[in-house]
C-alpha cells in the first residue's frame, strides 16, 4: 500500500458511511488513533486495514517493524543503486530498558547513510519533525572551523553539508511528503439515510478478497464489536460438545438463521443485519438448547445428516419454536406435536421450492406465537394461522405423485422425504436385522428393490424413490442382478422364518407380499420381452408401496407418532 502511494499509482475504493442522527454500527477508532469525545460524523465499512495501516505507518506505532522510504540516490552503498524509490519494512524489538532495536533505525545519520527515510516523516503533523531529522542526519558533515583549519577546505565542507541538507529536504523528503499530501484516495460515500442492510451489501460487492465474505462473517464481525464476544468461538465450542449437530450441515448457518427468528427476522441477509448483537450473546443458550432439541426430533425421526434431510430451511424454525417453548409437561407436549407436524408438512410439500427464507418467516410467525403459549385450541388453530398447513394451497403429495419422485441421493426434497417415511420404522436390514441408526446411516447404501441392471436391460427407469431401500454394504453386493423373488427366496432360507424377512421389509414400508409376487424371469430374455414380464410386476411393486408411504406421510403430517401396523392394516396386495 505505501509503495502504491509514494509512486501515485491507484488505490482500492473505501467506502463511507454518513452517520446522522442515530449510528447504524457499533463505532470505534482506528487501532492505536486517539479517542475523542467527537460526535461521529462518519462510519469507514470498507478499507479498515488500508487506513489502519497507513495511520500506524505514519505514526511509527506498530511495536515490531518500523517503515521506511529507500532512496537509490541517498544511498551511500553503490551496490543499493536502483531506478526508483520503494518501501523497506524492518523488524524491531524492544529490550528489557524499553529501547527499541536495532539502534540504526533509530539513528537520522546512519538511516540516511543507507538511503532511508522514516515513513513518519511523511505525516503532515509532522512538519516540526523533518527539520529536526535533516539536522541529525547531517550533523557529522557540518565543518568545524579551527585555528588552523584551511579556510577554502572549511568552506567548500560547509558547501557539501548544505548541500546535502538541501537534497534532503528538497529533492528527497518535500517530495514524498507533497505525493502522500496530495494523494487522492478514491471512496464511495453513502449517504445517512442508507438502509444498514443496504450498505453492508454494497461492501460485500466491493470487497475484492480472494474468499467472498458471507453474511456470517459480517455477524461475527458486528458481534464481536459490539460485545467482544467471538461468535465463531462460541460456534466451535458448540459443534465440539455436541459434533452430531454438524452432521446436518453448516451449524454458522442453523445458529443464524435460529437467531434472526427468535428475534422476529427474516433468516436471510436483511435479518442477518439487523441482529441485536447484545441479546445474540445474552439467550445464547436459550438458542442452543433450542437447536439441540430440534435435532433430537430429527433424530426420533430416524434423521441424522444433512445427506438425508429432505430439507434444512424448517430446522430454524423448529428450533426457535423450542427456544421459546416451555420445557416440561403437557404444554412441552403440544409444541413437539406441532413441530413434527411442521416438520414433515414442510419436507413433502412444495412449500418452500421457493422464496424458502420469506416463507419460512411467514410460516414461523404463528409457530412461534403458539410455542411461547401452547394451548389445544392454539394447536387447532395453526392450520388457518400458518400457510404452510394450508392443504389446498400446499397438498400432500398423493400416491400417483410419490411414485415419480426420483431417486433420493439427489435434491429432491420429496424423494429424500419418500425415504425418510421409509426408514421411520426402523429400516431392519435384510440379512443381518440391523436397525438403522445414528452409528450406522453414514454406511448404509442405497439398494435398488427391482436390481438397476434388471430394469435397465428392460430399459426402464430404475432411479424411483419408491424402488430404493436404505440397507448395509455387504447385503446390497450380495443382491446383484437377482430378481426380487430370487433374492427374497434367498433371504428366506437365511432368515428364521418368512415371516421374519417380511417383517424385515415392511420396516422399509416395502409391501413384502407384492414383491414376493415378482417374477421370476427367464433367463437369457432381454429389450421389450423383458419388459414386457418386468413392467407389470414393477408397477404393481410401485403402486402398493406409494399407497403405504402415502398413509404413514399423512400420519406424520398430522403430527401423529404411528405405529407400523396401523399403516400395514389394510390389505394393499392387489
Amino acid at each position: 500500500m505505501l509503495r502504491t502511494i509514494i509512486r501515485d499509482l491507484p488505490l482500492g475504493i473505501t467506502l463511507v458511511l454518513d452517520v446522522g442522527e442515530k449510528e447504524q454500527f457499533h463505532s470505534r477508532p482506528l487501532v492505536t488513533a486517539p479517542e475523542t469525545e467527537a460526535t461521529v460524523t462518519e462510519h469507514l465499512l470498507d478499507g479498515q486495514q488500508r487506513l489502519t495501516a497507513l495511520w500506524r505507518a505514519l505514526k511509527d506505532n506498530y511495536g515490531d517493524r518500523t517503515f521506511f522510504v529507500h532512496h537509490p540516490l541517498l544511498d551511500e552503498n553503490p551496490q543499493n543503486d536502483g531506478d526508483s524509490i520503494d518501501i523497506r519494512a524492518e523488524s524491531t524489538w524492544h529490550k528489557k530498558s524499553g529501547e527499541r532495536m536495532p539502534r540504526w533505525t533509530r539513528d537520522p545519520a546512519q538511516c540516511a547513510q543507507r538511503g532511508l527515510v522514516p515513513v513518519r516523516l511523511l505525516d503532515p503533523a509532522s512538519d516540526g519533525e523533518v527539520g529536526a531529522w535533516i539536522e541529525a542526519a547531517t550533523e557529522h558533515l557540518k565543518p568545524t572551523l579551527r585555528p588552523d583549519s584551511d579556510v577554502q577546505q572549511v568552506y567548500a565542507a560547509m558547501e557539501e553539508y548544505n548541500e546535502r541538507r538541501r537534497f534532503l529536504r528538497d529533492d528527497v523528503i518535500s517530495p514524498l511528503r507533497e505525493t502522500l499530501k496530495h494523494y487522492r484516495l478514491p471512496y464511495l460515500n453513502l449517504p445517512a439515510s442508507t438502509p444498514k442492510s443496504v450498505a453492508l451489501e454494497v461492501f460485500i460487492n466491493m470487497n475484492t478478497n480472494a474468499k467472498p465474505l458471507r453474511p456470517f462473517d459480517i455477524v461475527v464481525a458486528e458481534v464481536e464489536n459490539a460485545t467482544g464476544a467471538r461468535l465463531q468461538e462460541m460456534i466451535d465450542a458448540f459443534i465440539a460438545k455436541h459434533p452430531h449437530v454438524d452432521l446436518l450441515g453448516s451449524v454458522n448457518d442453523l445458529v443464524l438463521q435460529t437467531v434472526a427468528l427468535h428475534q422476529d427476522l427474516t433468516p436471510s441477509k436483511p435479518g442477518f443485519y439487523s441482529l441485536d448483537a447484545q441479546r445474540l450473546v445474552d439467550e445464547w443458550n436459550v438458542t442452543l438448547d433450542g437447536l439441540l432439541a430440534a435435532v433430537e426430533v430429527l433424530a426420533q425421526m430416524r434423521i441424522w445428516d444433512a445427506e438425508r434431510l429432505p430439507t434444512a430451511v424448517s430446522v430454524p424454525v423448529v428450533a426457535a419454536m423450542f427456544a421459546r417453548a416451555p420445557k416440561h409437561g403437557d404444554a412441552r407436549g403440544l409444541v413437539e406435536h406441532a413441530s413434527r407436524k411442521y416438520l414433515w408438512t414442510s419436507f413433502v410439500t412444495g412449500r418452500y421450492d421457493g422464496a424458502a427464507a420469506t416463507r419460512a418467516y411467514a410460516d414461523a410467525k404463528g409457530l412461534l406465537a403458539f410455542a411461547a403459549d401452547p394451548t389445544t385450541d392454539g394447536l387447532a388453530a395453526l392450520d388457518s394461522t400458518v400457510p404452510v398447513f394450508d392443504r389446498e394451497v400446499y397438498p400432500l403429495p398423493s400416491a400417483r405423485t410419490l411414485q415419480s419422485a426420483p431417486w433420493p441421493t439427489g435434491r429432491s426434497s420429496l424423494a429424500r422425504s419418500v425415504l425418510a417415511a421409509s426408514n421411520y420404522f426402523g429400516a431392519r436390514d435384510f440379512a443381518d436385522d440391523s436397525t438403522l441408526s445414528a452409528a450406522n446411516v453414514r454406511t448404509r447404501e442405497y439398494h435398488h428393490l427391482f436390481p438397476a441392471k434388471l430394469l435397465a436391460d428392460a430399459k426402464i427407469e430404475p432411479n424411483l424413490a419408491l424402488n430404493c431401500a436404505l440397507i448395509t454394504w455387504r447385503t446390497n453386493r450380495t443382491i446383484g442382478r437377482l430378481d426380487p423373488i430370487a433374492y427374497l427366496e434367498d433371504r428366506t432360507d437365511a432368515a428364521p422364518s418368512a415371516q421374519a424377512t417380511a417383517q424385515r421389509l415392511h420396516s422399509h414400508l416395502i409391501p413384502a407380499e407384492v414383491l414376493a409376487a415378482a417374477g421370476p424371469y427367464p433367463s437369457g430374455i432381454t429389450g421389450e420381452e423383458l419388459a414386457s414380464a418386468v413392467h407389470p410386476d414393477l408397477r404393481a411393486f410401485l403402486l402398493a408401496r406409494a399407497m403405504l408411504v402415502e398413509r404413514a406421510m399423512r400420519a406424520l403430517c398430522d403430527g401423529d407418532i404411528p405405529d407400523l401396523s396401523t399403516v400395514l392394516i389394510e390389505n394393499i396386495s392387489r
